[in-house]
């Protein structure tokens, strides 16, 4: 998958078919860096964002198209509410997509490690141990997994909210609470179909 223009893909020069992902909850927790001051680009998409909340549910900022069909895709609920998670995969897998449920960053990088890497993360902010953003952050920085599309999943649909996110490099951003539809609708556009 191709970088945005001006985004240089990280260099990995480790084992290029290693895909142990657990090095992604195991690494120590760097204190985060002071967020950089918004670009006008990131304001602007934010007050769009937070505009689209009200309106869809839902902000995607950058749509990542896959090829194939729905059903060859999986889609990777990153959440520790158990039943929203579940709730959320069981839209997505009525919709023809393969959703599959971790309840923490580590459970995700363990499954990962099993089945490899998803289309798709949708990821909550609040979780303990790890929050969403920091993973974020770490996936970004990952050699198989920079350019894998990542959708924030949460309750914290402010501005500032959705500016860190996309700061951390989100790719779009879900409100919870959120309709059925406009779920399916969310990851449509961010896979293109």
């Amino acid at each position: 998958m191709s970088q945005p223009p001006g985004k240089p893909a990280p260099v990995h020069p480790e084992d290029p078919y290693d895909l142990d992902f657990t090095a992604l909850v195991e690494e120590p927790a760097e204190p985060a860096p002071p967020p950089p001051t918004p670009t006008p680009q990131v304001e602007e998409n934010a007050l769009i964002g937070a505009t689209a909340l009200g309106e869809e549910g839902f902000h995607v900022v950058l749509v990542k198209p896959r090829s194939g069909s729905p059903a060859n895709h999986v889609v990777m609920i990153v959440d520790d509410d158990a039943p929203t998670a579940e709730l959320a995969a069981l839209v997505l897998r009525k919709a023809g997509y393969q959703a599959v449920v971790a309840l923490s960053p580590k459970d995700a990088a363990r499954l990962m490690s099993r089945v490899g890497a998803p289309e798709l993360l949708l990821l909550d902010v609040e979780m303990p141990e790890m929050n969403g953003l920091e993973f974020l952050r770490r996936i970004r920085r990952h050699k198989h997994l920079f350019d894998t599309p990542v959708v924030l999943f949460t309750a914290h649909a402010a501005q500032v909210d959705i500016v860190r996110g996309l700061q951390a490099g989100a790719d779009g951003y879900i409100a919870k609470p959120i309709s059925a539809s406009a779920l399916v609708a969310a990851v449509r556009t961010v896979l293109g179909h």
